[in-house]
């Protein structure tokens, strides 16, 4: 049995372009793409100014130290964030210069109502905040409390230390399950 045999214009036509699925098909993947790219540029912005938060924490703390001679004594997380006297959120308010520095823009928006997304170190409670010898961490991320819970910044936690320096750590402080 004879197959018909497509004209020249039928050829050309099927070599010249690509079919609706080829088409459909390259679309997708450039789509996965740039969601993917434009996902990461995102995490990495909220990465960024929750380490800007907690150096302005530690700028908070540093007038807090100058007023009062030490460093607060506070609750390692407080009953009540937005309302306890021995809450980071209301012991820097009069020093802090912007609302919500307390909560870290990763954490998910349960924790985030909440008003505070990191936990103190209580043996920081009424020292200095240049103590000799090497610097302790002062705040982690409350997600570093379990290792169940994903870490916010792509499995990784932001640590403030008593000199300021904020560090990116997949590993939460080692004393922070005895505290």
């Amino acid at each position: 049995m004879r197959h018909p045999v497509p004209s020249d214009s039928q050829r050309r036509s099927a070599e010249r372009g690509f079919t609706l699925i080829e088409l459909l098909g390259t679309v997708l993947i450039l789509a996965t793409v740039a969601f993917a790219v434009a996902h990461h540029l995102h995490q990495r912005r909220l990465t960024r100014r929750c380490a800007e938060q907690l150096w302005h924490i530690y700028t908070a703390l540093e007038m807090y130290e100058i007023d009062r001679g030490t460093l607060p004594r506070l609750a390692f997380f407080p009953n009540d964030p937005k309302q306890d006297a021995d809450s980071l959120v209301t012991v820097i308010q009069p020093y802090a210069a912007a609302e919500g520095l307390t909560v870290c823009p990763a954490a998910p928006a349960s924790q985030r109502a909440l008003g505070l997304t990191y936990v103190w170190n209580v043996e920081n409670n009424g020292h200095k905040l240049h103590p000799p010898g090497v610097p302790k961490w002062m705040l982690v991320e409350i997600q570093a409390l379990s290792e169940s819970v994903p870490a916010p910044h792509e499995g990784r936690y932001h640590i403030l230390y008593t000199d300021g320096q904020v560090e990116l750590s997949k590993n939460p402080p080692p004393d922070l399950r005895r505290l």
